[in-house]
């Protein structure tokens, strides 16, 4: 079985700098039924089963532990990154 491959996610404006390391495959069907749900929440807590490392911050500057505490503008360009990421890949 191969390893499951990632993305780095870098993003650029008033994120300048913040990355995260993201799944590109492996990725169950419920995390992609989750994405796709149209829930604001449920696409938060699918966003962040995708986040394998990250570099965000709070609104005070400082790292967070967990991604869901970085600001909801912040998260919602990283999930269209992720996706043009992971959309650039080539085939296995």
């Amino acid at each position: 079985m191969s390893t499951a491959r990632t993305v780095e996610v870098v993003l650029d404006g008033e994120w300048n700098g913040w990355k995260a390391t993201m799944k590109a495959d492996g990725i169950s069907a419920r995390v992609f039924i989750e994405l796709s749900s149209g829930n604001v929440e449920r696409q938060m807590i699918a966003l962040g089963k995708l986040v394998v490392s990250h570099e965000f911050e709070d609104g005070d500057g400082n790292k967070v532990e967990d991604i869901l505490d970085a600001p909801m503008e912040a998260l919602g360009i990283l999930i269209g990154k992720w996706g043009e990421a992971v959309a650039a890949l080539p085939p296995r």
